[in-house]
């Protein structure tokens, strides 16, 4: 990948449907498995005011792209698929199936968290970003090691720590830029792949 930067914690390497990867963590800062602050941001150029629409158009769609992780996390960790923030950042395809999620985790009285000491990373590709009308697409690659939990009992039931590289589509829908979709190109175990000189 060419210049890249961080983003927000993305999800899981828990996949769905084949295409898109799913998943999230807990909210809960007692239980010590919510990531540090610091992993929830993106690294960005140098803070100074931009002209470049490019640049402030790219800022923008990756404020937004965090907006939509943080909130998917967040919902994750109750588990509930009508949380407001989850409406507010998603859209068509992604919204739909990140509800479907958080619905069967519901059914399964179970959620989405990290461990301490998460090894929890991902990189935005900035030589990939595109836009087109009201449509941005980018590259990221990820490194997760998220944990499906009984919710009851605390008891581990999924995890690992896998690496993936997807492509994500954002869309600007009344003015606001939302996830509306994320395809995976490709997934290892550990940290491998596209994350392996990290």
């Amino acid at each position: 990948m060419s210049a890249r930067r961080h983003a927000s914690r993305w999800l899981p390497a828990i996949v769905v449907g084949g295409l898109l990867l799913v998943g999230a963590c807990g909210d809960d800062d007692s239980d010590g498995v919510t990531p540090p602050a610091e992993s929830t941001t993106t690294t960005r150029r140098p803070t100074t005011t931009t002209t470049d629409p490019a640049e402030a158009l790219e800022a923008e769609v990756t404020a937004a792209y965090e907006a939509s992780i943080r909130a998917f996390i967040d919902a994750a960790a109750i588990p509930d698929p009508d949380f407001p923030a989850l409406a507010a950042t998603h859209t068509g395809p992604m919204l739909e199936q990140r509800q479907r999620v958080l619905r069967a985790l519901q059914a399964e009285g179970r959620v989405l968290r990290y461990p301490p000491n998460s090894r929890y990373r991902i990189e935005v590709d900035e030589g990939t970003f595109e836009s087109e009308n009201d449509i941005a697409t980018f590259e990221i690659c990820g490194v997760d090691d998220g944990e499906r939990i009984v919710a009851a009992t605390g008891e581990v039931v999924a995890g690992g720590v896998g690496t993936v590289h997807a492509r994500v589509a954002m869309q600007r829908v009344d003015g606001r830029w939302k996830l509306a979709e994320r395809q995976q190109l490709a997934e290892w175990e550990g940290v491998a792949g596209c994350a392996a000189g990290w």
